[in-house]
């Protein structure tokens, strides 16, 4: 186990001078150094700085802060680098800020620390609602826990508050701005007690500055499971607005697609018509559109209602896991397999199996689910004995699948057999007349959920506003929105100030002369719809919007990407995990955005 502790000096620290940072392999600490004294840096309990990892010796070298800062090698086992060279046993050598400096495998640095807070950036609303729910899931996974807090009453103290909000923050910890005059930040792997403790110095400090805050804290799993959750618990105890717990019948994912509405009545009809069968049906559509809804809406109205229906997202898990989720293991069958356990596909029995995201699954899978859907057996991950399955399949994906055939990447014989039945989803800005019945649902849940007994009712002129905007995020998107237009509104009407009108302006469609929008032109055929925004230019700007979008895009998994390495030390492997990717993704990445990769720790 890996510890780096610091010793108590009889100095006092100068923390607005120079920190001390060492990293390593699942290591990372910064301190504060004094302004002047000598530091033993090792692995024995009774040195200044104890680093206990096996690369470096019990007294391994010596840190001197005067005039100037010097280091010096203490005949350590595994020696001490500096501008690729091995320093000489006891000979101190001057350094410079930021120099690394290598300890055996694990590296150290002196840098000057800022007087004032360094510059964070505050990140919209939807940026951070993502992170959260990806923190959600990583949490589910992993066990670890988090905090959201919600800060309110910032309205005549805006910067000063963010200010005081980032003065109390760590590095790692993300804000982001809720809507004028309120702040919520993401506190990673804290403790409930320091959560509160760290809102406590929040108010102290802004109250300092003239600005009576408020805060609430939602500390994950205690207090939600969800982003919708947490984030409604940590408003209501900001603002003093009572809340209740979600109680849904549905799962957070679930959206509802109207099947009155008259763009979707032919493909409920054709739904229901499949349905009665047992052949496969694969669903196409654009992220956000209602696959999923859609897809136990078949189970439904199927046979198979008694059954199980059971999802699996296929873009969440290993290559690895997959196939132990799908198909069982044996004991034994890899590092972890302490007992046997049967798939989902048996698990399923008379049942529907749900992929999403079927799009994202690898070629040796592929080929050993086209088997299964074959030969209607499956074989467990290290077993002898194929098992007969009666289940159904239905698969979502948001791909190409035909022209992931042409690159090679999916196989022909699969994508027939999962499509025996095709529907496709028509992404909602093409059905602009179910926008109005979606929002006025998706505000009385959101209503409900809150345990307030008041529906807001939408103005006309955000109902215009949430007619013309593009909708990149489909339903789910808009569900997201009036969950937010709520939680503003209080009890009173939706108005375009309780919207994100920033982000709707940059990703308005264009209008036509009668002031709606155009319609989308229809699909090639054999691919999904989607929007024919080649030849729409970002507004300003002569660029097509799809490069606009393109960038932002990029520019917002590069930060993620910087965010992960930070809180990973420089670590690939676990921001890698962090970020819930391969590392081979993630090389890939740094690679295409021009980022450095982190040096490796070396003897």
């Amino acid at each position: 186990m890996t510890a780096t502790t610091v010793k108590q000096q009889r100095f006092e620290a100068d923390s607005s001078r120079l920190s001390l940072i060492v990293t390593g392999e699942a290591l990372y600490v910064s301190q504060p150094l004094p302004p002047m004294g000598e530091l033993v840096i090792g692995r024995a309990g009774d040195v200044d700085v104890r680093v206990d990892h096996p690369s470096i010796s019990r007294q391994h070298a010596i840190v001197r802060i005067g005039a100037s800062i010097t280091i010096a090698d203490l005949g350590s086992a595994n020696g001490t680098r500096l501008r690729g060279r091995a320093l000489v046993a006891n000979e101190p050598v001057e350094i410079r800020p930021g120099e690394v400096i290598d300890l055996g495998s694990v590296l150290l640095v002196i840098q000057p620390r800022p007087s004032v807070a360094p510059a964070r950036r505050v990140w919209t609303h939807d940026y951070f609602e993502g992170r959260l729910e990806e923190e959600c899931v990583r949490a589910g996974r992993t066990g670890t826990h988090f905090a959201v807090l919600h800060v309110a009453g910032a309205h005549d103290g805006q910067e000063s508050a963010r200010d005081a909000v980032l003065a109390v923050l760590r590095h790692e910890d993300v804000l982001g701005e809720y809507a004028p005059g309120a702040f919520e930040a993401l506190l990673f792997e804290v403790e409930p007690a320091d959560a509160e403790r760290m809102a406590r110095q929040l108010v102290t400090a802004a109250a300092r500055r003239g600005i009576p805050l408020r805060t609430g804290i939602a500390v994950h799993p205690r207090d939600g499971s969800s982003a919708h959750a947490l984030l409604a618990h940590a408003m209501a105890e900001a603002t003093g607005v009572p809340h209740e717990p979600v109680r849904s019948a549905k799962p957070p994912s679930a959206t509802p697609v109207p099947a009155n509405a008259s763009g979707m009545k032919d493909l409920h009809r054709l739904a229901e018509s499949i349905a009665a069968g047992n052949i496969s049906v694969l669903i196409l559509g654009e992220t956000g559109a209602g696959k999923e809804v859609l897809a136990e809406a078949i189970h439904r109205m199927s046979p198979r209602r008694a059954a199980p229906f059971l999802r699996l997202n296929c873009a969440a898990l290993s290559e690895t896991l997959l196939e132990s989720e799908l198909f069982g293991h044996e004991r034994g069958a890899f590092t972890g397999a302490v007992a046997a356990k049967p798939g989902l596909l048996e698990t399923a029995e008379g049942g529907t199996i749900f992929l999403d995201e079927v799009g994202e699954l690898a070629l040796s899978t592929q080929v050993k689910l086209l088997r299964v859907l074959e030969e209607r057996q499956v074989l467990r991950v290290g077993g002898l004995k194929p098992r007969a399955i009666d289940v159904r399949f239905v698969a979502a994906t948001n791909r190409d699948l035909e022209a992931e055939i042409g690159r090679g990447t999916y196989r022909q014989d699969l994508f027939f057999r999962i499509s025996a039945a095709t529907l496709v989803i028509p992404p909602l800005r093409e059905r602009v007349g179910e926008i109005a019945d979606l929002a006025r649902t998706f505000v009385e849940l959101a209503t409900r959920d809150l345990g307030r007994t008041a529906t807001p009712a939408i103005t006309a002129e955000a109902m215009a506003m949430l007619e013309v905007y593009a909708w990149p995020g489909n339903i789910r998107e808009l569900r997201n929105m009036m969950e937010r237009a709520v939680l503003l509104c209080g009890s009173d009407r939706i108005e375009p100030r309780h919207l994100p009108a920033d982000k709707m302006r940059a990703t308005f469609a264009p209008p036509t002369a009668a002031g709606r929008r155009a319609p989308a032109p229809g699909p090639i055929p054999g691919s999904i719809p989607g929007p024919n925004i080649e030849a729409v230019t970002a507004p300003g700007e002569d660029r097509p919007l799809r490069d606009v979008v393109r960038e932002q895009v990029e520019t917002l998994e590069k930060q993620r990407i910087l965010d992960a390495l930070a809180r990973a030390a420089g670590n690939q492997s676990a921001a890698a995990k962090l970020l819930g990717m391969p590392r081979r993704t993630l090389v890939k990445r740094l690679t295409a955005y021009n980022v450095p990769r982190p040096r490796k720790g070396g003897t």
